[in-house]
């Protein structure tokens, strides 16, 4: 069987049951730092992912490890029964396969803001200015790249701003080359 409708499947259950529970939040937050540390750490994502000679308590633990805190039950509960499915290996995937449902469930857009200077007013701005518009929560991650040497780019639900210097020295360089071959 297909490992995306085996992770989505379960995923959609797992959803519906954090739903029922009412610990959505805590869950969502939880399983976004595991699925970035799973990306960060492929040894330990493998790990996860074993079902030979691995304890299910010492995953759990090694999970809560990885979040500095304790990790939720419902988490937790759902590992163990994956586990008894022997559909460990599908694990990792379906965490993102629950972040994305649970995305879609609560109207959560996810962007990006790239910065040449860490400037968080522009970042609640622009947060603000599309929650706004779009009524969706919006979260963005920023990161500093003093390569775009100013302005920002702005990434959001397949939709790009580049109002970066570097673009536009660069859009400026290409019209002075067409300028030229069209004089020559």
């Amino acid at each position: 069987m297909n490992s995306g409708i085996v992770a989505s499947r379960y995923a959609k259950a797992f959803l519906k049951y954090v739903q029922e529970e009412g610990d959505g939040k805590t869950v969502y937050s939880q399983s976004c730092v595991l699925v970035h540390v799973m990306n960060e750490i492929p040894q330990f994502k493998e790990y996860i992912k074993s079902t030979l000679d691995i304890p299910l308590d010492r995953k759990l633990t090694l999970l809560s490890d990885a979040l500095g805190a304790p990790l939720d039950k419902s988490i937790a509960d759902f590992l163990k029964m994956v586990s008894s499915h022997r559909r460990d290996e599908y694990f990792p995937r379906m965490l993102l396969s629950f972040i994305e449902q649970y995305r879609v469930a609560n109207n959560i857009k996810v962007g990006s803001l790239v910065t040449a200077v860490d400037d968080d007013g522009l970042k609640d701005r622009l947060e603000s200015l599309f929650h706004d518009r779009t009524g969706a929560e919006i979260h963005l991650e920023e990161k500093v790249s003093p390569e775009i040497i100013g302005g920002f780019v702005f990434e959001l639900d397949g939709w790009r701003l580049d109002a970066s210097v570097a673009n536009h020295l660069d859009r400026l360089r290409r019209q002075l080359v067409e300028k030229k071959n069209r004089i020559v």
